[in-house]
């Protein structure tokens, strides 16, 4: 749990390093930072050069060398591209459409927020599923004990007994990881992982509304940067980072380039609140503050069936050591009657 953790960033499940949550604490510090002092009226180059003292080694060479391809005339976004492993595509598309129009403080505030949230959901995943993994780990050692004290206590077949345990951990977890690592976004295998997902009880729902409302904050930051909206619809759909979510929201994009509301493309599968809030937005023009909403609103629910999956979780364990406890005993107390002639 300390270098990988299954968490859920977008994609049924993300590996999320350690340095990866300092690079998302520091650039939404950063971003926030930037939009304050732009806000303020500080020049851009100095501004950026600011932000990046104090910062990590390879996020002050990011910024500075934002800074120094601004002084050359060159866009912030042309340069953010080169570095893909710091900022993402949102925050490129974000930031061009946003030198456009002029927006650069609001564009870095949004930004800062999605920075902010994605954080906050990676703190819940991560302190919802610790307990759940330790009790897995300490169940592998309990199961075997009473073979372990009733046989004569022999080490070797006992480690050998909970690491077959373990296996069952971390054989799937290692199959998950690398459908992550290694296989398409829009894949095959991407979409079996997270059908197969969204069938675990709470856990499901919990990912399922996170992938909405990932949908939603993208779709907000890209039509308040101006964005045209068929790019907000297509950049959202990827951004959701779940193959249902993209199904369900997908044709949206290709009903806004035949000149018809974003929510005619949507389909019926979505909740009805979802639905229907969309389209008074659309009805109201206050598109991007109802795609606000109901990204917050999502989240909020992301949360809360997180949270209960965190608390149930432990009970599932609790109750499946006490049947294998019970299983071993039995089994032993058989075979030790049937070793007495009983």
């Amino acid at each position: 749990m300390d270098s990988l953790t299954c968490a859920l960033s977008g994609r049924a499940f993300t590996v999320v390093s350690g340095k990866e949550l300092i690079v998302a604490n520091n650039l939404a510090t950063a971003y926030h930072n930037l939009s304050v002092m732009l806000d303020a009226g500080v020049p851009l180059l100095r501004s950026l050069k600011v932000v990046a003292e104090g910062m990590e080694p390879h996020l002050r060479r990011a910024f500075l060398g934002l800074a120094e391809s601004a002084s050359k005339g060159n866009t912030l976004a042309e340069t953010m591209v080169q570095r893909p492993g710091i900022f993402q595509p949102v925050d490129v598309m974000l930031i061009r459409a946003a030198e456009t129009s002029g927006s650069l403080p609001e564009s870095f505030k949004l930004l800062s927020q999605w920075r902010e949230f994605s954080k906050r959901i990676s703190k819940r995943i991560l302190s919802g599923l610790a307990l759940p993994v330790l009790l897995l780990h300490v169940t592998a050692f309990i199961v075997p004990m009473p073979g372990f004290v009733l046989g004569g206590w022999e080490l070797g077949p006992y480690l050998r007994a909970a690491g077959g345990i373990l296996m069952l951990l971390y054989i799937p977890a290692g199959i998950i990881v690398g459908i992550i690592l290694l296989a398409p976004k829009t894949g095959v295998l991407r979409s079996l992982l997270d059908r197969l997902t969204r069938r675990i009880p709470l856990l499901g729902q919990a990912l399922y509304k996170l992938a909405l409302s990932r949908y939603c904050w993208v779709f907000h930051m890209l039509t308040k940067a101006g964005v045209p909206i068929i790019d907000c619809a297509e950049k959202a759909t990827a951004a959701a980072g779940n193959a249902i979510v993209r199904e369900q929201v997908g044709p949206a994009a290709a009903s806004a380039r035949a000149g018809h509301l974003v929510s005619e493309g949507f389909s019926p599968k979505l909740p009805l609140d979802f639905l229907d809030i969309w389209r008074i937005g659309e009805e109201t023009g206050s598109l991007d503050d109802v795609t606000k909403r109901l990204a917050d609103n999502n989240a909020e629910s992301a949360e809360f069936w997180f949270k209960e999956f965190a608390r149930w979780l432990p009970r599932l364990v609790y109750g499946l050591v006490c049947i294998l406890m019970i299983i071993q005993i039995f089994k032993l107390a058989s075979q030790t009657m049937t070793s007495a002639g009983f």
